[in-house]
């Protein structure tokens, strides 16, 4: 029994060394945009549609009030459906031609040029990169070559948006944003992101669509909002090192 002991621990040993030369080796501590130093961000993703969507409860309400004096239920069966039609018919239409008239308002404003600003000016106060540069077009071949990332930036959509139990008339601004970022040349993607940014204020309708500078205001407002939320989220993913 004595003689056996020294084989059973010869036995433990290189069972342990074995198990321990089968552990894979940690991943490198490194997060994935510590050597990204120089970055390029383009506005890009076509045109942005401007929206206008009120929810409103108009004329659906007052139909529904004209449907109660049918007294025959086969006729109110049949009209129900009719009636909900016409109510979003006559909402698309006003909501298209008060998107018309705001995009009139707005005229000159490039929404993917605003949040690409707003989200380099937000990118340079960290000090984490040594150039954040905003490209009006696509880059050359030199300016690949030395970016580290390319960062595109889309705005989808853009508009006002009733929030809901809010009173009716009154609307704020939002801004449907996305950004990627990706090593130029291998198409890596090291970020990739999207926000529904709205704002907190609430704004008449009527006023935004008589008064040019106040519309331009509130919505540059909620784009630059739009800018710093994108920038922020990709410093979140650097500091986490996803």
């Amino acid at each position: 029994m004595v003689r056996t002991i020294p084989v059973v621990l010869a036995l433990v040993a290189l069972s342990l060394a074995g198990c321990a030369s089968s552990t894979p080796p940690l991943p490198p501590s490194a997060r994935p945009f510590d050597d990204v130093r120089q970055v390029l961000v383009v506005p890009s993703g076509g045109e942005s549609a401007f929206a206008v969507v009120e929810y409103s409860a108009e004329p659906g309400r007052t139909f529904d009030e004209i449907l109660k004096w049918i007294p025959w239920q086969p006729y109110l069966a049949a009209l129900r459906p009719a009636a909900q039609l016409v109510h979003r018919g006559i909402n698309w239409a006003l909501e298209a031609d008060r998107a018309a008239t705001a995009t009139a308002r707005l005229q000159g404003i490039s929404p993917r040029s605003v949040v690409a600003q707003s989200m380099v000016r937000t990118l340079e106060t960290t000090g984490w990169f040594d150039e954040v540069r905003i490209i009006e077009r696509e880059p050359t071949a030199e300016e690949r070559r030395r970016a580290d990332a390319i960062v595109r930036v889309a705005v989808p959509t853009w508009g006002l948006v009733r929030v809901r139990d809010v009173e009716a008339g009154l609307l704020s601004g939002f801004a449907d944003v996305r950004g990627r970022m990706a090593m130029p040349g291998t198409g890596v993607v090291l970020w990739e992101d999207s926000q529904d940014v709205t704002s907190p204020e609430q704004i008449p309708v009527e006023t935004f669509l008589r008064d040019r500078d106040f519309a331009r205001q509130e919505m540059m407002v909620v784009l630059e909002r739009a800018g710093q939320r994108l920038a922020n989220e990709l410093l979140y993913s650097r500091s986490a090192g996803r």
